[in-house]
């Protein structure tokens, strides 16, 4: 039975049809990246070595071997010992050795107590006070805590061994989030800590804290002084943990998340822990931050300089990807904790387009009445969740077509088709188009036999449209029809935004809606006086920046694509090659989507582009040396 399956599949595989596709596919790929065309795309690394000859970086190099320069080294060198001999990070050192030594029962007589103290302090203050202040949840916390902490108490294991013979717990905080194990490992061998007076006290001072604070703001600030310290420790489990959470978080919160990223960042490298390293790409990113804080402080309206301060702090991500993540084993963690975050999105959002009463905001109904309404998910757009997707989706793609377990496998696909059917919901014809240059750049440039694959998957997709044809004709309908109001409302601002171009290109009104707003209407079409951007990323960024804004954007863009084809050309293992890849035609995508919106409106989808943009030139950096690839970092 074996053998006729064999045989089968080797007449399958050397039919005449697959032979001929796949002698088509590797002239695609073969023409793309050779040729003047192939030539020009994966020039980076001559352009890199004649610039790290050039007189500019010697110049640099020079100067900072300077002895002038020694008071830098000595000012560094006393805030790494006044940092590692800190009264604070030595109680944090010293708490964490006492939480991994303790014993799991302590803890269980800690929250069975407080549980007990907080249903009590509840029901005395709803039934013998009449309180108004009682919070009502706070009575599950604590009959929550009380079951957790019953459990607790039959366990006679300390902290940092429970942790360590679970697979689970292993799996999560040492092998996902990178945490270092050997800390756990050494904790588990010592003597556990005993203490029964400790928990009480504890207890009771926290149930009382109860009553003027919600036991859930206690919690909350708890899990804050775990992540504060964690962060503090590992800057790389921040990184992975910020690509997890991003689609969940406020814009406020992500600033917070990535300044202490930074803090921890800039400590490890004055105690020399961490490096720091300047390539090519690196000065396009430069020149395009310096336009964005001139956009800030040379502007027409005092809101742009705030938003001036979040954008170079969600710039920064950029630098602190680019040097934190220093070994290929980090870059997979982050892919997939952002996949994982994307799976997420998208089961929620096609969950809303089913059960949920959706927005018919975003679209015209007179002409789409057949479309019940655009998926937002956790954003609050449908274009900005297309936006999300279509970074993640060929990232997911280069994943799956590399994963060496069939379950692996068979998980991502699950992914990729729920960001696949959460973008159709979201309705968004830019993000389409972006979607399918993409994936037919991933199919062309990654593999001959990928794109092989692509060609015969055509008839599959081809009878899927077939057979849903209601779904079908809604989809042609809104790609082919252009006589919505969207698409006319789009056009209208485009030409009133290039009559304004005439007057302010050269060197933009300042960055931000309040500066738009105040220059746009006296150039606006009649009928569109008001809308918060251009609609358009390049044309946005000429408003604001100049033109000189916009040449250094496509300069960094540009760069970037040089960098990521001279790496694919010349990549030895094929799953480095399509992840590089696959990061590439995400961004493809999201700057293809750039033409008909302004992408970079939404600060979270802002941040995204720059903490993608900087974990491929990571991941390019990181599998140029196999020796990195089992390189451990160092705490």
């Amino acid at each position: 039975m074996k053998k006729k399956k064999y045989v089968r599949s080797g007449l399958f595989r050397h039919s005449v049809l697959i032979f001929y596709l796949t002698k088509f596919s590797g002239w695609i790929y073969h023409a793309f990246l050779s040729g003047f065309f192939g030539w020009i795309l994966t020039s980076y690394d001559a352009l890199a070595q004649g610039f790290a000859s050039s007189k500019i970086v010697r110049n640099i190099k020079r100067f900072s071997g300077m002895k002038a320069l020694n008071f830098i080294k000595n000012a560094k060198r006393f805030i790494a010992v006044t940092y590692e001999r800190s009264f604070f990070l030595n109680k944090i050192r010293d708490l964490s050795t006492k939480i991994l030594t303790a014993k799991i029962n302590t803890f269980g007589l800690f929250f069975f107590s407080y549980g007990i103290y907080l249903v009590l302090i509840q029901l005395i203050k709803k039934y013998a006070i009449v309180m108004e202040t009682s919070v009502p949840h706070a009575i599950y916390i604590g009959f929550g805590s009380l079951i957790a902490g019953f459990f607790m108490l039959f366990s006679k294991k300390n902290v940092a061994s429970a942790v360590y013979d679970s697979r689970i717990l292993r799996f999560i905080l040492f092998d996902f989030l990178g945490l270092r194990i050997l800390d756990v490992a050494n904790a588990a061998k010592c003597e556990t800590r005993k203490g029964f007076n400790i928990p009480f006290l504890f207890s009771m001072i926290f149930a009382l804290i109860s009553i003027f604070i919600d036991p859930l703001m206690i919690i909350e600030i708890i899990l804050l002084f775990i992540l504060f310290s964690v962060i503090l420790s590992s800057p790389e489990t921040g990184i992975i943990l910020m690509f997890l959470s991003l689609p969940f978080l406020a814009t406020i919160h992500l600033a917070e998340f990535l300044c202490l990223i930074l803090i921890s960042y800039i400590l490890k490298l004055i105690c020399g822990r961490r490096i720091f390293r300047l390539h090519l790409l690196d000065f396009s990113v430069i020149a395009f931050l310096i336009f964005v804080f001139c956009g800030g402080v040379v502007t027409i309206d005092t809101s742009s300089f705030p938003k001036m301060l979040l954008m170079l702090c969600f710039m920064s991500a950029y630098f602190i990807v680019k040097n934190i993540i220093s070994s290929p084993v980090l870059v997979r963690r982050c892919l997939y904790a952002l996949v994982i975050g994307a799976t997420v999105v998208s089961a929620y959002g096609i969950y809303q387009n089913y059960f949920e009463a959706l927005s018919t905001t975003w679209q015209d109904v007179s002409v789409f009445s057949e479309i019940r309404g655009r998926v937002v998910s956790t954003f609050e757009n449908p274009n900005v969740l297309g936006e999300f997707l279509i970074l993640v989706f060929p990232i997911t793609l280069a994943l799956m077509a590399n994963a060496k377990r069939a379950n692996e496998r068979f998980w991502l696909f699950i992914s990729a088709t729920l960001h696949c059917a959460c973008l159709i919901f979201t309705w968004s014809r830019g993000a389409w188009l972006g979607f399918a240059i993409a994936t037919v750049l991933f199919l062309c440039v990654s593999s001959k036999y990928f794109f092989t694959a692509g060609l015969l998957s055509i008839p599959a997709v081809a009878t899927f449209f077939v057979f849903n044809l209601d779904a079908s004709s809604s989809i042609l309908r809104r790609i082919t029809s252009f006589s919505d109001s969207s698409t006319s409302y789009r056009l209208n601002i485009w030409k009133g935004v290039l009559q304004m171009l005439q007057d302010i290109g050269l060197y933009g009104i300042g960055i931000g809606e309040g500066a738009f707003s105040k220059a746009y209407p006296a150039y606006a079409l009649s009928g569109i006086e008001v809308a918060p951007h251009s609609h358009n990323l390049y044309l946005q960024i000429t408003v604001e920046m100049g033109i000189f804004a916009l040449l250094a954007f496509l300069c960094l863009i540009f760069t970037f694509s040089l960098c990521s084809f001279s790496f694919c050309k010349n990549a030895v293992n094929r799953a480095n090659r399509s992840i590089c890849l696959g990061i590439f035609c995400g961004i493809f995508a999201f700057l293809i989507q750039g033409l008909t919106d302004y992408v970079f409106y939404n600060y979270r989808i802002f941040l995204l582009f720059w903490l993608i943009l900087g974990l491929g030139v990571a991941h390019i950096y990181t599998s140029k040396n196999t020796d990195e690839e089992s390189m451990q970092y160092y705490y």
